[in-house]
């Protein structure tokens, strides 16, 4: 009976506790010196976030062994991926990881999209994006080529355009192209679906002494 009791028990608590749990909004980041790898935190409002203690996934690819500028997200099989920046200079990917619970996590693969430019400079703050409409994932991020575009304010190493590859299993990717181009240096854009057909892109214009959102 007491066996029973327990079970009984414990079933009643987790259906209490499935009844009141909340939709929460999570928080990717990182810290500097950026080798520590993946750190969380939580909001039930989008205002006030709680950290949670420790890194989550120590990066293990790329030249310099960093991850910075984590994105995650969740896909249509409640699977979690997470794109990351694997190099502050030279590289010519990113790397990325699964994970169904945000604990435990695949095996880390280095993505080398910029593999056919081979004076790119760096391969910045990877953005992952699902498209519920055509169900496949959109990783966009910041590239220089030195000289493929007028220099304006930045120096030719620091001239960034955002471009763009699509995939449906992350083991075969779409051709990498031009994603955005306005007419300045831009990095960390994030894609944001607002409504049905309506999609809004938040950037960064990197030129100096701008460098506003």
């Amino acid at each position: 009976m007491k066996k029973i009791f327990i079970i009984l028990n414990l079933s009643l608590f987790a259906i209490s506790y499935s009844q009141k749990k909340k939709d929460l909004y999570l928080f990717t980041s990182f810290r500097e010196p950026a080798t520590e790898g993946l750190y969380l935190a939580y909001s039930e409002d989008g205002y006030n976030w709680k950290g949670l203690e420790g890194s989550f996934l120590k990066p293990e690819i790329g030249a310099s062994k960093i991850m910075r500028d984590p994105s995650i997200t969740k896909g249509a099989d409640g699977t979690y991926h997470m794109v990351w920046t694997t190099d502050w200079k030279g590289g010519n990917g990113f790397g990325y990881a699964s994970s169904k619970d945000l604990i435990h996590w695949s095996e880390q693969q280095y993505i080398p999209v910029m593999k056919n430019e081979p004076e790119v400079v760096n391969v910045w703050a990877p953005e992952i994006f699902y498209d519920d409409v055509k169900k496949e994932y959109i990783i966009i991020w910041a590239s220089t080529i030195p000289f493929r575009y007028p220099k304006g304010v930045e120096e030719e190493k620091n001239n960034h355009r955002m471009y763009y590859v699509t995939t449906k299993d992350f083991k075969t990717f779409s051709d990498t192209k031009l994603y955005y181009d306005p007419g300045f240096s831009v990095i960390d854009c994030v894609i944001v679906k607002k409504g049905k057909k309506e999609y809004v892109l938040v950037l960064k214009d990197n030129t100096r002494p701008m460098r506003n959102i």
